[in-house]
């Protein structure tokens, strides 16, 4: 196998990060236990400088070229796999977005092309934001992340259905907002298709059709449910919490039960993620993640 060679220079912009990057070709995977231990739901931006490379997300395989920009939805899986490369990427908190929030799930894995006339201007956006971002002050830094959710929500509203891997299902708005409630209340053990129906004044039906493209009201909820358990049983060091604590913290009804979805959704048992600790508990994550934890804490510590 060849050697892997790679080198970035990250810059911290305040409520976004800004990311130029360069390595030999490379493939990886960010399973759903990945995005769980990680715990990033962050918006993406990467325009390609050279190289190519092939990103499965959202259903469906894209690829990007030079001039190429892909968008991805962090708290979703993907995997890509890639040539020798140079690169811009850009972070984004998703409250950056504003209004355009509607559209972040019809955005993972979306190419905007860069021979487009949007797709031109936005490369050159990117690359004068990576060009000049060093001087910034931290109003102008803020004001530089904002212009770029703008740009990147714009672009995707724009893309024609045919070039579409997902659409955003009607009723968006009240979709982010079911959400937003599901998100806060995960550890109710009251929180379920009911609860929804009666907060925000909807049919079970039309609340079901929401949630079709997101696995089920019931689905979504177990979905999130453990990607919580797993951060929990990660960020241990074995003498934690006991396993049937985080099951019920969660609203599992049982260790049992919880064993069983956790397994389904991750492939294996609670306790092996417990027992492997921090450091190794995401399977595949190699010493090279590790590095990148100030990365990541940076990432988690953006606010819109």
């Amino acid at each position: 196998m060849a050697e892997f060679r790679g080198r970035s220079h990250v810059q911290h912009l305040g409520n976004a990060i800004l990311c130029r990057a360069g390595a030999s070709g490379l493939r990886f995977t960010r399973d759903r236990a990945l995005v769980a231990r990680m715990g990033v739901d962050h918006i993406l931006a990467h325009v390609r400088l050279s190289g190519r490379s092939r990103v499965e997300a959202g259903g469906a395989a894209q690829d990007c070229g030079p001039g190429d920009i892909c968008l991805l939805d962090l708290s979703r899986p993907l995997a890509a796999q890639s040539t020798d490369y140079q690169a811009l990427t850009v972070v984004l908190p998703r409250g950056l977005f504003g209004a355009d929030q509607a559209m972040l799930d019809a955005l993972h894995g979306q190419v905007i092309r860069g021979a487009s006339p949007f797709g031109r201007m936005l490369n050159d956006h990117l690359r004068a934001l990576d060009a000049h971002a060093p001087g910034f002050s931290e109003r102008e830094s803020g004001a530089a992340a904002r212009a770029t959710a703008v740009l990147l929500g714009a672009a995707v509203s724009g893309l024609p259905a045919a070039e579409r891997n997902a659409q955003a299902p009607d009723g968006a708005p009240l979709l982010l907002a079911l959400r937003r409630f599901i998100e806060a209340e995960l550890a109710s053990p009251d929180l379920n298709a009911e609860t929804l129906g009666r907060q925000f004044g909807i049919s079970r039906s039309a609340l079901y059709r929401l949630f079709v493209p997101l696995g089920g009201v019931a689905g979504y909820i177990r979905q999130r449910r453990l990607a919580r358990a797993y951060r929990d049983l990660a960020a241990g060091d074995g003498r934690g919490a006991r396993i049937s604590e985080v099951a019920y913290r969660w609203g599992f009804e049982s260790p049992a039960h919880f064993a069983q979805a956790f397994r389904f959704a991750y492939g294996h048992a609670p306790r092996d993620v417990r027992a492997q600790g921090p450091a190794e508990a995401a399977p595949g994550r190699s010493d090279r993640i590790e590095a990148w934890g100030d990365f990541y804490d940076w990432v988690l510590k953006l606010a819109a």
